[in-house]
């Protein structure tokens, strides 16, 4: 039911050649050209750079999502209208931080996923960059820390998720028999997610005056290899409190500072959804809304 030239438009830049879209299309390389060059015509802009691989032009980048959209309109579309065909799953890209994933997310989706008969991709991303995988097609929908929607999208609140500075106790006494003091920070061996992951500096910056660079780490994205490593003594780190809040009670952590870092967490999707993209943003709302603090 798509457009034959959003086809072959989005075949051109999955398979990064014009030659491989016609393979893959079963159509001649000037057929798919000519269907490309009709929709930039209609459109008035250019939408693939000619290179190798293709790529989108900024214009082609902004289709991106609403062809996302269409995808999956017509696969609930044709479920609708044919219930008693034999359907595949509905498959949903979202955009999800590992932390959120590995506590509250899946029991938030649980539920749709089951009895939608979905297969999720979940296309994880530190929670401040995940935003970027909306607006670039790649999700239909995503958790991040961004307040305020991008062009065509609306955000709802979700929570606050606390993070914890924590070690183990053995790890407290060796590095930190004084407490939290920059020269032993300078030396104390930390835990990062990954190279988007700035909560770390932030902290070490605001409070002790380390700067990227001035101290040791540990590089773990993952977030159970995160608490792995914490729990057993080779770094501390900042661990959502919800994840952390067992290791604690059973004496395997110590919470090393005073203070949490607070990150707010938000819902982005298109202001148009699908049936099951609308009852999956309302299971998400819900559950978070029990395992976040408002």
């Amino acid at each position: 039911m798509i457009d034959h030239r959003l086809i072959a438009f989005e075949a051109v830049l999955q398979e990064g050649s014009f030659e491989r879209a016609a393979r893959r299309l079963a159509l001649t390389q000037s057929a798919i050209s000519q269907r490309v060059k009709l929709l930039e015509a209609e459109l008035g802009q250019v939408l693939l750079v000619r290179s190798k691989p293709v790529r989108p032009t900024p214009a082609g980048r902004r289709l991106l999502p609403y062809l996302a959209q269409l995808r999956l309109m017509e696969a609930e579309a044709r479920r609708a209208l044919a219930p008693r065909q034999a359907h595949g799953p509905l498959r949903l890209a979202v955009g999800v931080n590992a932390d959120s994933l590995a506590t509250w997310f899946i029991d938030a989706v649980a539920e749709v996923v089951r009895e939608e008969g979905l297969v999720l991709d979940c296309v994880v991303d530190d929670q401040d960059h995940t935003h970027a995988l909306l607006a670039d097609g790649e999700v239909l929908g995503c958790v991040s820390t961004r307040p305020d929607p991008i062009r065509g999208c609306t955000v709802e609140r979700l929570g606050v998720m606390p993070y914890l500075c924590a070690g183990s106790p053995a790890f407290r006494a060796r590095w930190f028999p004084h407490g939290l003091t920059r020269g032993a920070l300078a030396k104390a061996p930390a835990i990062v997610f990954g190279r988007h992951d700035d909560m770390h500096d932030a902290f070490l910056r605001r409070h002790f005056g380390l700067d990227a660079g001035q101290y040791p780490h540990h590089v773990v994205p993952s977030s159970e290899g995160f608490m792995a490593f914490a729990v057993a003594g080779l770094g501390y780190g900042f661990i959502p409190e919800i994840q952390a809040r067992e290791h604690l009670a059973r004496g395997e952590l110590v919470n090393l500072a005073p203070e949490r870092e607070d990150v707010v967490l938000y819902w982005h999707h298109w202001q148009v959804q699908s049936p099951v993209m609308a009852r999956l943003a309302k299971a998400i709302g819900e559950a978070a809304g029990r395992a976040l603090e408002g």
